[in-house]
């Protein structure tokens, strides 16, 4: 059974209409459409409700769900068996969107050229996305912050490595003091919705900080142009791999505070061979690129 058809059936699932399965899954609604097609005559059962232009699980396709994310879950420690060191088959990978302007890229790169036989695809999204996404059976792993504790999952998570948490301003701006610099300048925010973003709103709470934020951003290279500007100062993790060389900006660490970037994956592939390959590399790129100064 193809892994691109059960991939189609479980977006459909996840999402509700093939158009937006037809997105999470990086195909057209028509391939979407062939790929469900072909499930149902691969099982020789009807699995949907057909209405028009409109389409839905029907009770069988329903009991499906859980097979189908186990099917794919065998299907990846198949692909793990055999004495060759290269990985080979099909792999979902989510990364963050903000780590593809720091150093991730090059690990991407890395891998792809030392694993020739693998068939990567990789995914940008926010963290929690990307979770929700590994734990439908979406994607096999995804690079992700950690969750906070208050936030269920089912999903095993392997640390990978810290970025620490830096106040950033204006180089036009020479605060020393983090509370005055909050204090005295708007304040540009991370997407709150986002883990990294309730992690920044926590840790000003708690350390009775006060900030008069005037903009709420869901892009960290949007963020960072709207500080080039001097239009006020932000709280963003420092990315691994990402000089701090730019003119145009200043950053002051702040204390004890750092996003933990994890491995996401569901617990029937946390010790399968991809999964250690995956976890060596960037822990690897954690270890051997520090942050510029």
């Amino acid at each position: 059974m193809q892994s691109r058809s059960l991939r189609a059936f479980l977006a459909l699932h996840q999402f509700g209409t093939v158009a937006a399965a037809a997105r999470a899954v990086h195909l057209s609604p028509a391939a979407v459409s062939v790929q469900l097609r072909n499930l149902e005559d691969e099982l020789d059962v009807e699995l949907f409700i057909r209405t028009g232009r409109s389409i839905s699980l029907n009770d069988r396709a329903h009991q499906l769900v859980p097979l189908a994310r186990r099917m794919l879950d065998l299907q990846s420690e198949m692909a793990s068996l055999g004495n060759s060191r290269s990985l080979k088959g099909k792999m979902a990978l989510g990364i963050i969107t903000s780590t593809l302007t720091g150093g991730l890229p090059g690990v991407l790169k890395r891998l792809g050229a030392e694993h020739p036989q693998l068939e990567l695809r990789i995914t940008a999204k926010r963290s929690p996305d990307l979770a929700t996404l590994v734990e439908a059976g979406l994607l096999d792993a995804a690079i992700i912050s950690r969750p906070p504790p208050n936030i269920p999952t089912s999903l095993c998570f392997q640390a990978l490595y810290r970025e620490p948490l830096a106040l950033v301003m204006s180089a036009q701006r020479n605060f020393t003091n983090i509370k005055d610099a909050l204090e005295e300048q708007p304040y540009i925010a991370f997407d709150k919705t986002t883990w990294i973003g309730k992690q920044i709103e926590s840790f000003i709470e708690t350390s009775g900080l006060s900030v008069r934020p005037v903009m709420e951003l869901d892009s960290h290279d949007a963020v960072l142009s709207i500080v080039r500007h001097d239009i006020g100062v932000t709280i963003l993790p420092v990315l691994k791999g990402h000089p701090r060389k730019d003119p145009s900006l200043r950053f002051m660490d702040l204390p004890s505070i750092h996003r933990e970037v994890c491995l996401a994956v569901r617990h029937a592939n946390k010790d399968s061979r991809a999964t250690q390959v995956l976890v060596n590399y960037f822990r690897e790129f954690g270890n051997s690129a520090p942050l510029t100064k």
